[in-house]
């Protein structure tokens, strides 16, 4: 193809008129004196019994039909009052309307001076409508209609507004009883207020006139650029060019600054608005997204002294740009929604024109002096507003290129594009979200930590998910054997992994389990535990015990004190819960009971890694709370074990130390540690003062704490040195108190 970008840029150069067929917006209004003939002073907000009175002293609103004037409510159904009969008065109000008839010139371009002229005032009630029409001349100079919602309580009644294949819905109720709402738009524009849901809607119709001599103004008409923009954006949509002859899309910077609040087409100004008016039909007939985006540049390196300055504040100048970051990010599709996309990277060669960016040299630096070995150095940052566009037959390439913060949620955003235009399986949008989902696993990062962290953050889930949607069972399949059975797994993934496997033919869904809990059990055995679980809520008997491979590789795959698959130095395994403990008992018990009970036994052998009372106590209970009648085997053995072990405990003898002789074994064989291990051994002796140094005596309370001695610890500060007071409790005793109680009550859950 020609040099793109630049035939891009030549056509947007020719679009020289801003502004659109309509303006709408809203207003704090400072209410009006509205007093109408027939029935007085008009309260704002409209309250529903003037609405009433407003009705009765109304007539039937007519329309046009050629040179007649007819009352048709099947074409139109709404009350009007002529202006005459209206006033309207109050300093505050004319500044309010003239306000709004500045926004309306400036939003429609037009030249020269306009002004609003009162026509009717209109009242719709519940099922009020105007079917599409077009106002007709009603003055002279008038070009324009201008509508001003008063505040009311109403829904519904939305206005919709075409002109030349383009439609605007325009809801104007506004919540806030201060705040009022208008829309202008062309007077060759077809139009159409829908049916007033509830409530009552009162405006304000006013005929927009030119002020002075001169034609009339009109909407702009960017037929001619439209037609070019589609063959030229057509033949890159269609093209068969290798993806390097051709830009993978167009990054084309706006004239007018915006920050990043302001960032959406209906805020956009000038000529920005009119090439963004112009472009919206064109890009989407020839088959191309368009974004409204931020695009930053973000240039650093070394910066050189020019010899100027004071001493302690020399003068800087940038030397060489040694990194440079472009991206483009807070994105906006032409509907104003804000898709939530991670930022993407761009290229000098897709900015249109090539020189787009010539004054990114104006950008001021932020210098940094030199430090230590490091040299004066620099950063500068440089932001435009731009309109970014590319071929919807490169989408998935494009976006999957950008990464996954890019790729998942713009798939995601393309099925409920699908799924809102019916969700029919082989249809474009369907052969489109596939394609793309294929390019995101194609495109799927290599190295095992970034794998990791796409599964943390949820993008593995998520396309998961979406493959599901999109019937792709195929590439479901083939993404866990790439990457689940590959490491690239969390806990996060299970809810989605179980309803793909759920999905699969038995055989393949248990292969793939089984691979994948080989391959991460040693890293995260609780997951696997849990994905197990899963698996094993199929109503098919069938298919529960044709996880019996799966089952195995995770019993033989539990924590037993040694790293039965070796893990990279930055990597631990994650401890285990109860609740997981509990999860891979229950899910053993499901495929085959004597997997569940050789399970239980290895834990029970294993008092080092499975602690009774940290781990396989509240397991059991889990256990038991949520156990079925007749009790498993291996549920069985597992609270006998627990019992026993608590049995054993409330059997030791509970009583309160009979003197001030107190156990501890303290852990430093020093003289000072010497004498408090004497004091803790004396029956009659409760206080112990320790006068030393600061080190001393913070050497000693170390090793008290360390030893958990029964001691509390004070320090008097009379005199110097200070003094390390210890005075006997009775901790340890309060301890078992408490233990025996929570004892008591876990065996009565135990056995009851």
């Amino acid at each position: 193809m020609p040099d793109l970008a630049q035939s891009f840029a030549d056509i947007l150069a020719a679009v020289q008129r801003p502004g659109g067929f309509h303006v709408a917006g809203s207003f704090d209004i400072h209410p009006p004196r509205l007093v109408v003939t027939g029935v007085g002073s008009i309260a704002l907000p409209l309250l529903p019994v003037q609405a009433e009175a407003l009705l009765r002293v109304a007539e039937q609103a007519p329309y046009g039909r050629g040179p007649e004037t007819l009352v048709d409510t099947a074409v139109r159904r709404t009350w009007q009052v002529d202006g005459a009969r209206v006033a309207l008065t109050g300093q505050r109000w004319s500044a309010d309307l003239a306000a709004v008839v500045e926004r309306v010139r400036r939003g429609l371009a037009v030249a020269g001076a306009i002004e609003a002229q009162l026509y009717k005032l209109l009242i719709y009630d519940t099922g009020s409508f105007f079917v599409p029409h077009r106002d007709t001349e009603k003055a002279p100079g008038m070009f324009a209609t201008l509508v001003v919602v008063l505040p009311c309580d109403y829904s519904g009644g939305e206005l919709i507004i075409r002109h030349r294949g383009q439609e605007v819905r325009v809801d104007l109720h506004r919540d806030e009883p201060s705040e009022a709402a208008f829309a202008a738009f062309y007077a060759d524009c077809l139009h159409e207020v829908l049916p007033i849901a509830s409530g009552y809607r009162l405006a304000l119709i006013y005929n927009l006139v030119r002020v002075g001599p001169g034609p009339l103004p009109q909407a702009p008409d960017y037929g001619t650029e439209q037609q070019r923009l589609v063959q030229l954006l057509g033949g890159w949509n269609t093209s068969t060019a290798a993806p390097d002859e051709t830009p993978a899309k167009l990054v084309y910077p706006l004239e007018h600054a915006y920050t990043q609040a302001e960032i959406a087409f209906a805020a956009l100004k000038g000529k920005d608005a009119a090439i963004a008016q112009c472009l919206i039909p064109a890009a989407d007939t020839a088959g191309c997204d368009l974004h409204l985006a931020l695009l930053t540049v973000t240039e650093s390196g070394w910066a050189e002294y020019t010899g100027g300055g004071r001493w302690d504040s020399p003068d800087l100048e940038v030397g060489e740009v040694t990194e440079t970051d472009w991206e483009i990010h807070d994105w906006c599709l032409p509907d104003d929604s804000r898709p939530t996309m991670d930022p993407l990277p761009f290229s000098a060669d897709e900015l249109s024109p090539a020189d787009a960016l010539a004054d990114l040299d104006e950008a001021e630096p932020e210098f940094s002096e030199a430090t230590g070995n490091a040299g004066a150095s620099f950063e500068r940052t440089y932001q435009r507003a731009a309109l970014i566009l590319w071929p919807r037959t490169r989408r998935a390439a494009t976006l999957a290129a950008g990464g996954l913060g890019v790729s998942v949620p713009a798939l995601l955003a393309l099925v409920h594009r699908w799924e809102a235009a019916g969700a029919k399986s082989g249809d474009p949008l369907w052969h489109e979200a596939r394609s793309l989902a294929a390019a995101i696993r194609t495109g799927w990062p290599t190295d095992l930590w970034t794998r990791r962290q796409a599964s943390n953050d949820g993008r593995m889930r998520d396309l998961f998910a979406i493959q599901l949607r999109l019937d792709d069972l195929d590439g479901c399949a083939d993404f866990i054997a790439r990457q689940s059975a590959d490491g690239a797994y969390g806990a996060a993934d299970n809810t989605a992994l179980a309803l793909v496997l759920g999905h699969l033919p038995t055989q393949r869904a248990t292969e793939l389990l089984r691979a994948v809990i080989t391959a991460n059990v040693g890293r995260l055995p609780g997951a696997c535990a849990g994905l197990l679980l899963r698996c094993t809520q199929s109503d098919d008997p069938a298919r529960r015990a044709a996880l019996q491979a799966a089952a195995r590789a995770l019993l033989d795959g539990l924590p037993d004190g040694h790293a039965i698959v070796p893990l990279p130095n930055w990597e631990h395994p994650e401890p285990l819960t109860a609740a997981q403990v509990a999860d891979a008992v229950t899910a053993f018990l499901r495929i085959d009971a004597a997997i569940a009970e050789q399970a239980v036994m290895r834990f029970l052998s294993l008092p080092a890694v499975y602690n009774l009372d940290g781990l396989l106590l509240p397991a059991a209970l889990l256990l038991k709370d949520g156990g079925t009648d007749p009790e498993p085997a291996a549920v069985q053995t597992l609270r006998r074990a627990v019992l026993a072990h608590l049995d054993a405990r409330i059997a030791l003898p509970l009583a309160p130390p009979p003197d001030w002789a107190r156990d501890a074994a303290i852990p430093c064989s020093c003289k000072h540690c010497q004498g408090l291990s004497r004091f803790l051994a004396a029956p009659t002796e409760r206080v112990w003062l320790f006068k030393a140094a600061e080190t001393d005596r913070g050497h000693v309370a170390d090793k008290i704490q360390r030893a958990n001695a029964d001691l509390d610890l004070t320090t008097d500060k009379r005199g110097r040195p200070y003094t390390l007071v210890c005075t006997k409790n009775q901790a340890s005793y309060e301890r078992r108190v408490r233990q025996r109680a929570l004892d008591l009550q876990h065996r009565e859950r135990l056995v009851g």
